[in-house]
């Protein structure tokens, strides 16, 4: 009882202090709440689709001994008015090129494109002197690049459309046969709503394009890579926090042993060591309280999933097993308070920033190897099985290291300190 008495005596003294409370809870909220504002700034940003607003000019007419049953402009304008492109291209018939010109000269349309009456002809001529116009907005780059090259798909079509005429005509004459003339609009015919078929599967239908990238995780398990990023963060910063929280609770140690507290509490009945006990219990205690208190904010806050209920208390175990020793062993070789605050924050710092704490959300090498070596690394490891989902079976070696360097590190700052008090 006497350990448990003197644990809440420390406990009650720890909320009392400001900087601590600031420390313990504050500041890692405040800098997770930065982070996520951050990330959720571009996580929740609307996309915005693209929405062409063009106009097209069709002067294309049939030349009278075209094999075609169209004006090759006809394909082009039918391509800016189809039902695949209709959600992102609102197209506009105009009369003629100053219509048109107007249009985009007064913003009503940001594209507009020209087809001269004699394109087909001389397109089919290999008259490369006939060009389609395309008039633009200046201050747009995406919406004129996106219908040139549409324009251009469709013509190189057109030309591959020529190319397998030929093909068909020579291995129909090397057979010995003739195409028959009747035939000739059918053929383009056929191959024009190939054309069309395949640009929608290729350019409108993603569900048809031939490679589709998934991610690994099954669909039921997926979330979003934000929020998996932003837990990675936290998970950072708990850990460093904590820590820190578990160093500085130490120290009141050496605070009590400076007022003299500490001294006329050893020459009270109590054992030392039961008096040492309760205070490495307080410490316990407040980091225990600053897991959970953090671990359940950010979940109803910033919505982070910790994982599964007995892996993420393995993780909160494994590290403040890992915190209290690494503060009974970082204060027992300190002796005022005045050296703590720069060995604290030197040290903790310095171990935080090898074992990887400030770059969580990315495996760097270097990092995870130094990491094998710290208390900092190994929780880093737990938390990182733990938000990936891994049941418990996977967190017993993690935990058991933990448990191990915790266990040693406390057992050196006990001795340590029993020998500075004998």
């Amino acid at each position: 009882m006497k350990i448990l008495d003197i644990a809440f005596k420390d406990l009650v003294r720890s909320t009392r202090s400001l900087f601590l409370i600031g420390m313990a809870f504050a500041a890692p909220l405040l800098i997770v709440a930065l982070i996520y504002f951050s990330f959720g700034s571009i996580a929740g940003e609307e996309v915005t689709t693209l929405d062409i607003s063009m106009g097209v000019v069709n002067l294309d007419v049939l030349p009278e001994d075209a094999l075609l049953e169209a004006p090759l402009g006809d394909n082009i304008r039918s391509m800016f008015f189809d039902e695949s492109v209709e959600s992102w291209i609102t197209a506009s018939d105009y009369p003629d090129e100053a219509a048109a010109r107007a249009a985009v000269d007064a913003q009503e349309i940001g594209v507009a494109v020209i087809i001269p009456k004699t394109f087909t002809e001389d397109y089919l001529a290999g008259n490369k002197d006939t060009a389609i116009t395309i008039l633009q907005d200046p201050i747009l780059t995406v919406a004129p690049t996106l219908v040139r090259d549409m324009v251009t798909s469709l013509l190189d079509g057109v030309a591959g459309g020529g190319i397998a005429f030929n093909v068909l005509n020579e291995r129909l004459e090397a057979n010995g046969q003739m195409l028959d003339p009747a035939d000739i609009p059918t053929f383009f015919e056929r191959y024009a709503n190939w054309y069309a078929d395949f640009q929608r599967a290729m350019f409108h239908s993603p569900e048809k394009a031939a490679l589709v990238a998934t991610s690994p995780v099954s669909k039921g398990e997926q979330t979003s890579s934000t929020q998996g990023i932003f837990a990675m963060v936290l998970s950072g910063q708990l850990i460093f926090f904590s820590f820190f929280t578990g160093s500085y609770s130490m120290m009141s140690i050496l605070q009590e042993s400076e007022e003299g507290t500490l001294a006329r509490l050893f020459t009270t009945p109590t054992d030392r060591m039961t008096i040492l006990a309760g205070k490495f219990l307080s410490v316990l205690f407040t980091v225990i309280i600053q897991g959970v208190v953090l671990m359940v904010a950010s979940y109803y806050i910033f919505g982070v999933n910790w994982g599964k209920t007995g892996s993420f208390t393995l993780s909160l175990l494994g590290q403040m097993f890992a915190s209290v020793g690494l503060a009974a062993l970082l204060v027992s070789f300190i002796q005022t308070t005045k050296q703590a605050g720069l060995i604290f924050g030197g040290a903790l710092t310095t171990l935080g920033m090898v074992s990887g704490l400030f770059t969580s959300n990315i495996s760097i090498k270097a990092f995870d190897i130094i990491g094998n070596f710290t208390p900092q690394g190994w929780v880093l490891k737990a938390w990182r099985l733990t938000l990936a989902g891994n049941p418990v079976s996977e967190l017993i070696v993690p935990f058991l290291v933990l448990v191990a360097m915790g266990s040693v590190m406390f057992v050196i700052g006990a001795m340590l300190f029993r020998r500075r008090f004998a």
